[in-house]
């Protein structure tokens, strides 16, 4: 059986070392797909650890932190352990956060403080003091190193720190829980007190008791304190899900991609096996009449298809050590937490089971004829499939004579045109994807963007107190604004679970509508709820919405999505939140200013200068949105790169396989056309013509699918990170472009790979 393998491997070396490159490609997405799924979880549990990360964190306000608070927070069921702290919790503006004002809510906390839960870990300090130590996430993302100044724009006021160092913290994070932590030493610390004191609170944080829920602690928690207020609550498992959401979009699609190779490699093991089969169909018939058994014969020809997987794969494997770095990489920044992608024994065995597994399924599905093959029919030269499929005498062919031979050619082979039309639908599918996905990261950059964030506007203004009618007055007037809203976010309280609410009596006129199901809220008893919120909550039925002291009931109207708040938001007119807050009618709304992107600097400029007595602050947001949209292009094109090298790639290896076993199973019909007169250039265009029909019919085929599957699919895809309405646009042009040039591709590539023909002799084939 050694003797018949290695006679398999030295004559069909080359189909043997491109059945290796497929399978390496698979290895390869696979093995960094598992690692990723094997390695970033348990990396991000082992630093919580590490660190002592509390379970939940609950603040309220300094003034309402008395010992009944605390007594209520020991006595809650699931509660194990509380530690308090002083903080300071303000709306502020980080000035040039990757070159512009980057609004969102702010922790400082007292660096000198001793913490047993929610520590820290110093990852780089500068050399001399400095007044403030921020987190990863702010350092990389936001673009800071130890010993630059960070400015922060607090209360009207902008507050200027050097920055001493940058920590690991798991408590937050990332952008994702809507907070951004800081420490300051001792003494700039107390100095903050005093100038903020309305930004005074009280963090407890709380560690649950073994097999407790993180998040049912932290409902049972806000609504004991409801009375006392909290402004900020978030658990443990929440935060995780927000700062993973790009780990496991970046793995499920390495997933999906890997699957569709295999699929690929599954189909060219049989068909190859079953050429060989046909092809070597005398000798194996000899060999069984030498005493050699249909098993035997079975194992020496998959034997080196295992071979060669096995091999591949451990190849694939040692690669993707090299790749699966740059991807950590992407989700540690994203995450905001130290990640060093390592090789992980796990995820090597699995690959290594998954694609030998297979790969031995298919070759063995591939043999199976052997069993019924007899000696004496093999050496005569007859075979069941002879029998079954008779080729079409060229007489009987429409046409001249070389669109006849085409013709017959086309239809020689049913299982080499069902693998090469499954290859072309499979590859359009993948390139038509990732036109998509380049379409809508470069060409349209907004509607990435739009799928991933909410309601972005150019310009950002706050009016001062009670200006808020005045000042949109006067900013609809300047020329080149083409509208203002007022679109404010506050917090209100919903099945004890502090959330975002988007207060505005214009959804209608924003230009990202966030509403997947039903309606914006219209009147002040309507409310529109998050995605995360919407089992518990059907449209039409009652919710009862809390703030402060006082809980109402809304009817809700429809559904929304918002990916950074885990859906867990809501939407509110402004009469409704007056409702639970009747000084909203009188304090300044944020104004949204919708302008040419190209026109946002000049509109902050008149602003500036014509509303200087009515608005207070105005951020640049269109600055923000190119940067987000860059770093999000980017990332989509370099991942429609990959996948149109892919497709090509894997193109070529299967080409090159079925056509040279093409002709080396017609060898001796091309002896004789060539002897006939006909040229190799004429021969090798016969053979690339050939496959275009199957070609051409899995490309039509696999565009008719993308254009109909793409939407669901692209929903399918994000769903995962909490996205239930995407904003992708879908040409009907992408599928047939994807195609047509896939078509070109192959034709021209199946064209390259005839040119052994021209090595055939007729006299060689003579004398054989």
């Amino acid at each position: 059986m050694r003797t018949l393998a290695l006679h398999q491997w030295r004559r069909n070396k080359g189909s043997f070392l491109g059945f290796g490159a497929i399978i390496l490609i698979a290895a390869c997405m696979l093995g960094s797909a598992l690692t990723l799924l094997c390695t970033v979880g348990p990396r991000y549990t082992a630093l919580a650890d590490e660190l002592h990360t509390a379970d939940v964190d609950i603040v309220v306000p300094r003034t309402a932190a008395t010992a009944d608070v605390r007594d209520v927070i020991d006595r809650t069921t699931g509660v194990a352990a509380v530690e308090p702290h002083d903080v300071l919790l303000m709306d502020a503006q980080i000035h040039d956060f990757r070159g512009t004002d980057f609004a969102i809510r702010t922790m400082i906390t007292d660096a000198d403080a001793p913490r047993t839960l929610n520590q820290t870990r110093v990852l780089a300090t500068a050399a001399g003091s400095g007044d403030l130590t921020i987190a990863q996430y702010t350092a990389q993302f936001g673009q800071f190193a130890p010993g630059e100044r960070i400015e922060l724009r607090i209360g009207g006021h902008d507050e200027s720190f050097r920055i001493a160092g940058v920590v690991e913290e798991m408590e937050f994070g990332n952008a994702g829980s809507q907070i951004l932590a800081f420490s300051a030493p001792a003494a700039r610390f107390a100095r903050l007190e005093r100038a903020y004191p309305q930004a005074r609170m009280t963090e407890y944080a709380v560690s649950v008791s073994a097999g407790a829920d993180p998040r049912a602690v932290r409902s049972r928690l806000e609504r004991a304190l409801a009375q006392a207020g909290t402004p900020v609550a978030i658990d443990a498992s929440s935060v995780r899900a927000t700062r993973m959401m790009v780990s496991r979009l970046i793995i499920l699609i390495l997933v999906v991609f890997a699957v569709l190779v295999t699929v690929v490699i599954l189909a060219l093991c049989t068909f190859r096996i079953r050429n060989i089969v046909e092809t070597d169909r005398t000798d194996m018939g000899v060999l069984k009449a030498l005493g050699y058994t249909g098993q035997m014969i079975s194992h020496a020809m998959m034997a080196p298809y295992l071979l060669v997987c096995v091999g591949a794969t451990v190849i694939g494997l040692a690669l993707s050590t090299l790749a699966t770095p740059a991807i950590g990489s992407l989700i540690a920044l994203q995450a905001g937490f130290t990640f060093h992608a390592q090789a992980d024994a796990r995820a090597w065995l699995i690959t290594i089971a998954a694609l030998a597994g297979v790969t031995l399924l298919f070759a063995w599905i591939g043999v199976r004829s052997l069993r019924a093959l007899q000696p004496i029919e093999a050496i005569r030269g007859i075979s069941a499939r002879s029998q079954r499929h008779t080729v079409r005498p060229l007489n009987r062919m429409p046409g001249n004579v070389r669109t006849a031979i085409s013709l017959q050619q086309a239809a020689a082979s049913p299982s080499r045109n069902l693998l090469v039309g499954c290859m072309a639908f499979l590859m359009t599918l993948i390139v038509s994807f990732a036109a998509v996905l380049t379409y809508n990261a470069t060409v349209t950059p907004g509607n990435l963007y739009n799928t991933l964030s909410t309601e972005t506007p150019q310009v950002v203004a706050t009016p001062s107190q009670r200006e808020t009618t005045e000042a949109m007055q006067r900013i609809r007037a300047i020329p080149g604004v083409q509208n203002v809203i007022a679109y404010t976010t506050a917090r209100v309280g919903i099945d004890g679970t502090q959330m975002p609410a988007f207060v505005s009596d214009d959804f209608d006129a924003t230009r990202n509508d966030i509403r997947y199901e039903g309606n914006h809220p219209a009147t002040a008893h309507e409310i529109a709820m998050g995605s995360a919120l919407a089992d518990a909550h059907p449209i039409g039925s009652k919710v009862t919405v809390s703030h402060g002291g006082t809980a109402l009931s809304y009817t809700v109207v429809g559904y929304i999505q918002s990916v950074n708040d885990g859906g867990t938001v809501c939407e509110l007119t402004n009469a409704g939140y007056t409702r639970l807050d009747p000084d909203f009618a009188h304090s300044p709304h944020t104004l949204y200013v919708y302008c040419d992107g190209a026109d946002t600097a000049r509109v902050i400029r008149a602003i500036e200068s014509t509303c200087a007595d009515l608005v207070t602050h105005t951020t640049d947001m269109e600055h923000m949105r190119e940067t987000s949209q860059q770093m999000y292009g980017s990332i989509m094109s370099a991942v429609s790169l990959a996948m149109l090298i892919l497709a090509i790639g894997l193109t070529g290896l299967v080409l090159m396989m079925v056509v040279r076993s093409t002709i080396v199973r017609e060898r001796r019909r091309f002896g004789i056309l060539k002897a006939l007169g006909y040229t190799s250039g004429q021969l090798m265009r016969q053979i690339a013509a050939a496959l275009m029909p199957a070609t051409a019919a899995g490309a039509v085929l696999g565009a008719l699918v993308a254009g109909m599957a793409a939407r669901p699919v692209t929903d399918a895809l994000f769903a995962t990170v909490g996205v239930m309405r995407s904003q992708f646009d879908h040409p009907a042009l992408l599928p047939i472009a994807a195609a047509l040039a896939l078509t070109a591709v192959q034709g021209a590539l199946a064209l390259g790979f005839t040119t052994p023909i021209r090595t055939i002799s007729p006299y060689q084939l003579i004398t054989e």
